[in-house]
């Protein structure tokens, strides 16, 4: 596998800072993206000339996985609030990843309202008391909120609940005063959660939304310009290897998706350095991506929980020992007991559950409770994989 291969002797330096190459790094530019994020700021900014009575403005931003829109919605979020507080409004934007907070609404609402002041959670409190006491605030201290929800495609198959419906209507729920909240972008990889939505909930969502298309070839390669000027040492890397690992990208199974890209450059990066070589070759390039998967990347892994990470590494260990493509819940119930005793862990009794959410997530693939799987991967690699990836995401984020 590509994990670094230190020799005698000093090692070249080739990755000057790793975490410009991190998926929870945002540049101040964003290639390829001005045009989204100038959309979103015609749609929110008039809004600031009438504070005292804003109108709760409902956005969707859809895409693909890699296509831009969390990076483009936090941008484009502070970007809102510094106007605001330029012009005296006392604004906040709140970006929340529905992956990892969004278990359920009592939890998602806290998380919120925490962001929004700390005095506002408390455990003890509901979901409806956690969202209507944090508005109560808001309108008491003539504060202001933009709300972004990451991924609510994947709450909406997790959790099953009425957070859309909950928070399209709050300009109609909300009776007590002001509605201090300008608007709610929900970002998700496609439209097809719609269908799991009530006719109530469609109808204040919107059928209109914004759309982020896959990164061309082309469009790859100037991202990859701009990270590999901030991140790498100047001399470590050739026009001619980001357009190879931009033409990979773009190209079926990627299909553009610039998480992908990055843990390409920055994991061959990673294997010129152990191999003691000054600058990154097409030979590293090629044996990490034939050793890297696409449907699993840094973010995947750095979003997971504990608590899934080991799961998913009972998943793996299991199809490593089967001699079918698939494994069983119990097969998986099994190998994760092993898994958790040598790391010393105790095993949660909520093993169907997590298997759930890591199909959820897109990482492995659920037929039926006898056919659990990952397509497309040699389970032995996946394994030696997956431990790198893990233990390099724990080095490197917090």
């Amino acid at each position: 596998m590509w994990e670094k291969y230190v020799e005698a002797g000093s090692v070249p330096e080739i990755i000057r800072d790793r975490g410009k190459l991190s998926p929870r790094y945002i540049p101040e530019e964003l290639p390829h993206r001005e045009s989204q994020i100038e959309a979103l700021k015609s749609l929110y900014m008039g809004s600031l000339e009438k504070p005292t009575r804003p109108f709760l403005q409902i956005c969707q931003v859809i895409g693909p996985v890699g296509t831009g829109k969390t990076a483009s919605c936090i941008r484009f979020g502070s970007a809102f609030e510094a106007e605001s507080k330029r012009r005296g409004i006392d604004l906040s934007h709140v970006y929340v990843n529905l992956k990892i907070h969004g278990a359920s609404r009592q939890i998602l609402y806290g998380h919120i309202a925490g962001k929004v002041a700390q005095r506002l959670y408390s455990r003890g409190l509901g979901a409806n008391e956690l969202l209507y006491g944090m508005l109560r605030y808001l309108d008491r201290e003539h504060k202001f909120l933009l709300i972004t929800l990451d991924e609510i495609d994947y709450y909406v198959r997790h959790v099953r609940d009425q957070v859309i419906y909950d928070l399209t209507r709050l300009n109609e729920a909300y009776s007590d005063g002001a509605l201090n909240v300008f608007g709610i972008v929900f970002t998700a990889r496609s439209t097809e959660f719609h269908g799991q939505l009530e006719r109530a909930e469609l109808s204040t969502l919107g059928r209109t939304f914004m759309e982020f298309p896959a990164y061309t070839s082309t469009q790859l390669f100037d991202i990859l310009q701009h990270r590999a000027q901030e991140a790498l040492n100047r001399g470590a890397y050739t026009d001619e290897i980001l357009e190879y690992i931009a033409d990979v990208t773009a190209s079926p199974p990627v299909n553009g998706d610039v998480r992908y890209a990055l843990d390409l450059l920055l994991f061959s990066g990673n294997l010129a350095e152990g191999r003691g070589h000054d600058a990154i070759m097409p030979e590293d390039v090629r044996r990490v991506h034939g050793e890297t998967y696409p449907h699993v990347t840094s973010e995947d892994i750095a979003n997971l929980p504990e608590e899934e990470r080991v799961a998913l590494m009972g998943v793996v260990r299991a199809l490593q020992i089967a001699r079918d493509p698939y494994v069983t819940l119990k097969n998986i119930r099994e190998m994760y007991k092993v898994v958790c005793e040598g790391l010393g862990e105790k095993p949660s009794k909520e093993v169907e559950a997590l298997v759930q959410d890591l199909h959820d997530r897109g990482i492995i693939e659920i037929r039926k409770l006898t056919k659990i799987g990952m397509t497309g991967a040699p389970a032995q690699e996946l394994d030696k994989f997956l431990s790198n990836l893990m233990d390099r995401v724990r080095g490197t984020y917090p």
